[in-house]
């Protein structure tokens, strides 16, 4: 267990502790609304005499790291939250000190790789600079000296995150996959600094995207469903109890069953720490795109599933028919997705037209069976040793696969999109 260690601390004594901004943490996204609250703010309790002022809370990781250029062993004190308030407290302070540090080492010194940071602190400087404040000395000196700040300092990463998560009922949720952020960065400590900045950058820019191959996507409901499903274990919300499935070994141990590793990716492999786990997770972002993107992804070839005219695209087929915003129906997507990324992942190209239509026939039938579909429905046919995501990984051709034979149960037309009735009832022949 951690060292938890939590006081109230003047701003000051905060800023004088020589904080640092660790690679993992996400871009600086305060943007000049969330500027102007926190400075009419402080100018009320300012204005109106109150003695003290609370700033939220800073959580701290606090380790001991070997200095690349001195190769001496030094203290850092990384910040998991307060990350926005204290860069914004810093660009204030600057600007109340006549674009003067009022400290040793100011967070401003630090390099900012990520351009959506560099944007937001330019912009909320000029705004600062711009926004009407008088007695300006007076006004540093109530911030430094009479406001305060909740300090939390823990000397393990993983728990510090967790207590971030957990005091975090304002805005958006911490992801799970920020943990693994975290974690694989610092298996990366003695690549090159412009390595380390290209997987945040890379990672953060997919986080924050809504593309269909955002890390949310991949991560909680492809590579997620799948490693777990795997190992025949429950797999419907990835949490932070559930990191070690993306957890591997170091690139350094040497076992000989990890020789075959290092050559490429397979989604149910051991995976290797540090840079080797950013690649993995870039490696699928790709292969989802190639197969499911509008247009360009190869699921747009099909126009027909075992002789059933679609009359558009399998892609725009599944996006529009009438009940696909079912959450059943849903969930009967995210199992299609997995079994052809899987399939697609063991055998490339080879018999694909025909293991798609495998694949549809096998989940959407599940359509058709049951009245209700829960996460448990796909769960179970995920798990089924006589289904189809098993037979894939334990065939060794792609023909062998293409030999599969569904299970077939009693037949419920209950509610059900004609076309998915009719190659349904087309492939039961």
């Amino acid at each position: 267990m951690s060292e938890e260690k939590a006081k109230i601390l003047k701003i000051k004594d905060v800023f004088d502790l020589k904080l640092s901004i660790p690679d993992y943490q996400r871009p600086y996204k305060w943007t000049i609304k969330h500027v102007q609250q926190l400075l009419d703010d402080l100018l009320t309790h300012f204005r109106n005499q109150q003695q003290v002022y609370r700033i939220g809370t800073v959580v701290i990781h606090k380790y001991n790291e070997e200095n690349k250029e001195t190769k001496k062993i030094e203290e850092k004190l990384d910040i998991v939250d307060g990350q926005q308030r204290l860069i914004t407290l810093s660009l204030l302070l600057y600007y109340l000190n006549n674009e003067k540090k009022f400290t040793d080492k100011s967070l401003l010194d630090e390099s900012v790789a990520h351009t959506l940071s560099k944007s937001n602190i330019i912009n909320n400087y000029n705004f600062i600079k711009n926004y009407s404040i008088s007695h300006k000395e007076a006004f540093k000196n109530y911030i430094l000296e009479i406001c305060e700040m909740i300090y939390v300092e823990l000397d393990d990463l993983d728990e510090a995150f967790q207590f971030f998560d957990s005091q975090n009922s304002r805005g958006k949720p911490l992801e799970s996959y920020d943990l693994l952020k975290a974690y694989h960065l610092r298996e990366m400590r003695n690549e090159l600094d412009e390595i380390i900045h290209q997987c945040v950058e890379r990672w953060e820019k997919s986080a924050m995207s809504d593309d269909i191959n955002n890390l949310d996507k991949i991560i909680n409901y492809i590579l997620f469903r799948l490693r777990r499903w795997h190992y025949q274990e429950y797999a419907e919300v990835f949490t932070s109890d559930e990191l070690d499935i993306f957890k591997g070994v170091s690139k350094g141990a040497d076992y000989p069953y990890l020789n075959s590793l290092l050559t490429g990716f397979q989604v149910n492999q051991t995976l290797f720490n540090g840079k080797y786990f950013f690649d993995y997770i870039k490696c699928y972002m790709g292969i989802y795109e190639q197969l499911f993107r509008k247009e360009t992804g190869l699921l747009e070839q099909f126009e027909q599933i075992d002789g059933t005219n679609l009359e558009t695209s399998l892609i725009n087929f599944l996006d529009n028919y009438k009940n696909r915003n079912r959450v059943g129906d849903q969930y009967l997507r995210n199992l299609f997705e997995c079994t052809i990324l899987l399939y697609f992942d063991k055998f490339g190209n080879n018999n694909l037209s025909e293991f798609v239509a495998k694949a549809f026939f096998w989940v959407y039938r599940i359509r058709i069976e049951k009245d209700r579909i829960s996460f448990k429905t796909i769960e179970k046919a995920a798990h089924d040793k006589y289904g189809l995501l098993y037979h894939i990984e334990k065939s060794v051709t792609p023909e062998q696969v293409i030999r599969f034979i569904a299970k077939k149960n009693e037949i419920n037309f209950h509610n059900v999109d004609d076309k998915i009735k009719e190659i349904c009832k087309y492939e039961s022949k």
